[in-house]
């Protein structure tokens, strides 16, 4: 994964607990326990591959990012500063707030 702040690869740990209780298809669910992930199996082999890598995109942070005492923002991305050589300009809705005083339009 590539951390977000510093765009360095970032390695987390991945904690994640699944509990599934596995029924035959169509099977009554009423007594599966509170908490447990209903797994339904049919006719088809249960693709343990597919399960497994499910979990473990669904464990995946949603931003990853290393501790923040570890790591920086690139160089270069700092915010440039003002200067007083800078143009100022106007406000393109400065002519509607005029026309809003207008008591003649």
């Amino acid at each position: 994964m590539v951390c977000q702040r510093c765009l360095e690869l970032v390695v987390l740990p991945i904690h994640s607990a699944c509990d599934y209780a596995v029924v035959k298809e169509g099977a009554n669910t009423q007594s599966v326990p509170k908490g447990y992930d209903v797994l339904e199996l049919g006719e088809d082999p249960l693709d343990l591959l597919a399960l497994v890598e499910e979990e473990l995109l669904l464990a995946l942070p949603i931003v990853p990012v290393h501790d923040p005492k570890d790591c920086q923002q690139p160089v270069g991305l700092e915010e440039p500063e003002s200067s007083e050589d800078e143009v100022t300009r106007s406000n393109p809705f400065s002519v509607l707030a005029q026309l809003k005083r207008d008591p003649n339009v």
